[in-house]
This record gives structure tokens, sequence and C-alpha cells, in this order.
């Protein structure tokens, strides 16, 4: 991830700051995700499509969040958990993408949902259910694992310095520097960012032009629609997320090869498209009162179950004592 060269060489202090700057995002993304775990595990929440993939992208984030700091650790801190070139070089690359596709996916069919529940409210308690949704993740996650093997062939190995390189064979070596990376720049970026920019344009009329809310019907209208409004609004955060992060590391992915000059700002553009797969709390958080609203009213619960047990545990040593 580290690149130089004799023209351009990193520092002690570029290097510090990488590694600081790559704590704090790893560090606060893997917390961030715990925390909206904890907001979409609810009954009230999942049991809507959108909110039962909401949940599964902050999972599948989690997952990628995991290989790219394993890798991050071993370029900043020196630090090599996994000695095994099959491990390192293949395995993990293979999760990396297999996940980077699966949360690009679920983001766009999130988008999808959000704007099939608006413009065609009578059709969508019969094709946005929560059975789908688990079918439609499962054959990306089955259609990208099955995809993405070829990261697995035994061409990618480590040179004397650790580093995970393809030149052992000159075909595999052109396909996964030249002919693969934009390939997944148009099939993992762009196709995904077209369709949730123009999913959410529709949904965006469809708001402006009725101010009444779609939901379902359920004993709670208000609280029912106040989800429906929340998922809308985080729907529409994480795709400008999505954009400002993604689409900038994989146009550079594309055009490293013929501008060997960038070469050198691989960490930052890695670390800047890491930013996608933990941020989702925060910014759901500052866009959506009544997420902000959820999250404080299951640490309040958290904090009242504690109290409760620690009454009967005090209780019982006093009589013991006694």
């Amino acid at each position: 991830m580290l690149n130089s060269t004799e023209d351009d060489i990193v520092t002690d202090e570029e290097i510090a700051i990488t590694a600081i700057l790559g704590t704090i995002i790893y560090l606060g993304g893997f917390i961030g995700n715990f925390l909206s775990l904890t907001i979409f595990i609810r009954i009230e929440i999942r049991r809507v499509s959108t909110g039962l993939l909401f949940l599964l992208l902050t999972i599948s984030n989690n997952i990628q969040l995991l290989t790219l700091i394993i890798e991050f650790i071993d370029v900043a801190y020196n630090v090599r958990f996994i000695h095994l070139a099959l491990i390192r070089c293949r395995f993990i690359y293979w999760l990396q993408n297999i996940f980077r596709a699966l949360s690009s996916y679920i983001a766009c069919t999130i988008s999808f949902d959000r704007m099939f529940r608006a413009i065609y409210p009578a059709r969508a308690k019969y094709f946005c259910t929560c059975r789908i949704a688990w079918r439609i993740v499962l054959i990306y996650l089955f259609i990208f694992t099955f995809s993405l093997t070829f990261y697995l062939l035994p061409y990618m190995n480590e040179d004397d310095n650790g580093i995970c390189i393809t030149t052992s064979n000159t075909i595999y070596n052109k396909f996964l520097t030249i002919i693969w990376p934009p390939i997944r720049t148009i099939v993992v970026c762009i196709i995904p960012a077209v369709i949730m920019i123009t999913t959410n344009i529709l949904l965006w009329r469809r708001i402006r032009e009725s101010k009444r809310r779609v939901a379902p019907r359920s004993s709670n209208p208000h609280h029912s629609t106040s989800t429906e409004t929340m998922l809308i609004f985080i729907t529409i955060s994480n795709v400008l997320a999505f954009i400002l992060t993604q689409i900038p590391f994989h146009i550079y992915t594309t055009i490293v090869r013929y501008k060997s000059s960038i070469d050198h700002i691989r960490t930052p553009m890695l670390l800047w498209s890491s930013v996608y797969f933990g941020i989702g709390f925060y910014i759901y958080c500052l866009t959506s009162p009544y997420f902000r609203s959820k999250f404080l009213l299951t640490v309040h619960w958290c904090l009242k179950k504690r109290r409760r047990i620690r009454v009967p545990l005090n209780t019982i040593s006093q009589r013991t004592l006694n």
C-alpha cells in the first residue's frame, strides 16, 4: 500500500499520519457499525425490507473493514497477523472484493426498494418483502463469491519484501493490473452509482409531489410512518457517502497503471474509500432525528437494564453479610 519511488519517498511523518488516520477510521468504523446493528436489529425496523437490507449492509461493511484493517496493520505498523501467502495475498483480497461488491449492490437494492415503495405503494407489499430481500442478497453473494475466484489462483505470491505480486504469470498480471480494474470500476462502482442516483431522483420527486408517506398498515401508523421516513433519509445519505468515497477510489485504481506518478497515494485513497464502510452510523445520526431517538432509547434501555442487574446483586451481598 505504501509505495515509493526515487522521486517521491514516503517519510516517517507521512507514515505516522497515515497510521493515526487509519486507526481512527477503522476503530471508529467498527464502533459505528456495532452501534448501527443495535438499531437495525430492532424488530420494528428489520421487519421492513429496507431495514433488513440496512442490517445486512452493516454486516457486509463490517466484514469488509475487517479485511482492510488486516492489510492496514501489516503496512502501517509492520505487524503481520498472517504469514501464509495463500491467506495474505489471495484469500484476503478475494474477501475484500466480494464484500466491496456486495456492499455496493446491497446499497443499490436499498435505493431501489425505497423508490419502488414510493412510486408503487400497492405493489410494494408483494415485492418489497424481507423474504425477497434475503433472496436477492444471497444471489449477490453467490455471484460475487464464484465470479471472483480468480483471486485464489496460485499466481499471486510474495516477493522478498513480503509484498504481494503477480509477476510470476504475464497473462494473469496483465488481467489483474490492466483489464480487471476498469471492469471492476464499471461493475462495482459506476453501475450501482447510476442506479442509486436515478432511483433517488425518482424518490425525491415523489416526495416533493406529495408529503404523504406510504407505510405498511400496522397497529401504530404514526410509529410505522416515522420508521419509513427515517429509512428514506438514511437511504439518501448512504448514496451520497457511496458516491463521495467509492468513485474516487475506483477511478484511481483504473488510471494508476497508466500514471505512475500517483502510485504513492494508494494508501490515502484506500483509507478514503474505507470511510464508507464505517461512517454509516454517524451519517444516519446527523440526517435522521428518528434514528438518533432510537439510538438514545437503546442506550437508555441498556443503562436501565444494567441498574436492574446491580440492585439484586447488592441485595444478595447485603443478606450474605448479615
